[in-house]
């Protein structure tokens, strides 16, 4: 049995990852021959456009695990991101390195001591709190974010794309 938080971090980030693949795809084929521009919209002027909500997305998750590997974290790195495409590959590339992690590998970071760096401000944290109090926060973020700007475009998804594949006991 995998541990339960791995399932509930891990296993949530690459489920909820998977459903965004599914929004993602789409708004592709809502968008049209307009989903190259649409990487650069915003919800309001003072926001980050879609293509840095698909990259916070996969740098809350994998980029994450990776700080709390490294004890360094920090916001997420600029990307060469000029398509739709590539942030559908980012997004892809990131779920096939998320199920990569195993639950031993997450516990032994649990304890570990990590530091998030911006500047001059520095947050000091150990692995778990990282993951539950800022990973996880910012991860449904940008997700909901990316999401509500593809509604906005009146991509035709709602609450049942967002939740993605549920955990449902069938037996």
């Amino acid at each position: 049995m995998t541990t339960p938080i791995y399932k509930s971090t891990i296993g949530v980030m690459i489920r909820q990852a998977e459903a965004l693949t599914g929004i993602l795809t789409a708004g592709r084929e809502h968008l049209g021959d307009g989903a190259d521009a649409f990487i650069n919209e915003k919800l309001i002027e003072d926001m980050l456009p879609f293509s840095f909500q698909i990259r916070a997305v996969c740098h809350q998750s994998l980029g994450g695990i990776k700080s709390m590997r490294s004890g360094q974290a920090g916001p997420p790195p600029e990307m060469s991101i000029s398509t739709y495409a590539d942030l559908e590959k980012l997004l892809a590339d990131t779920i096939a390195e998320l199920k990569t992690i195993t639950p031993e590998e997450l516990d032994s970071l649990l304890d570990k001591d990590l530091v998030f760096v911006l500047g001059d401000f520095k947050l000091p944290f150990k692995g778990l709190g990282f993951l539950t109090s800022f990973l996880m926060p910012n991860f449904f973020f940008h997700m909901t974010t990316a999401y509500n700007l593809l509604r906005q475009k009146g991509v035709p998804i709602g609450k049942r794309e967002y939740l993605g594949a549920m955990d449902m006991n069938m037996g």
